[in-house]
């Protein structure tokens, strides 16, 4: 009998310890891929949001008074090097996905064209510039929706 309640001792403390270990394990991985979804949370929005920090320093530095055409181009030039865009997208292209990264080129691409048609000259109202800001637009539009999937696809 003594062997009895011994064996029943050890396996009960296997029996807990192992328990332990997996729900340890099943908590681990949830905890990281929560910190894996939050962290390409951040990745997608700061993307978007220094996309659109470059729109809009564009348009105010296209806004301002200028000596001349060239001042003016240097100023949008400027203002689109110093909203961060580069890098956020040079950050989340080492990450994504090639779907979630073409998108996100695309949309960089329609913002190199706001630059070109706000440094040439043209101002917000001109058709140019409406027709670069809607290609921006829509651009945008799909990436947001690729990235929201993507973060979908992630969370399940």
């Amino acid at each position: 009998m003594e062997w009895a309640s011994l064996v029943g001792t050890g396996l009960g403390a296997v029996l807990g310890v192992g328990a332990t270990l997996v729900g340890e394990h099943v908590r681990w991985r949830r905890t990281a891929r929560d910190s894996g979804l939050q962290d390409r949370r951040n990745l997608y929005a700061d993307c978007l949001v220094a996309f659109r920090t470059a729109h809009e320093a564009m348009r105010s530095a296209a806004d301002e008074d200028h000596p001349n055409a060239q001042v003016r181009a240097v100023r949008i030039r400027q203002a689109f090097l110093h909203s961060g865009c580069d890098g956020a997208r040079e950050r989340l292209a080492l990450t994504a996905s090639r779907e979630v990264t073409s998108t996100i080129d695309a949309a960089y691409v329609t913002l190199r064209g706001i630059h070109e048609v706000l440094a040439s000259g043209a101002t917000v109202p001109t058709p140019e510039s409406q027709t670069a800001r809607q290609a921006h637009r829509d651009t945008t539009d799909e990436a947001r929706a690729v990235l929201r999937g993507d973060l979908g696809a992630l969370a399940d």
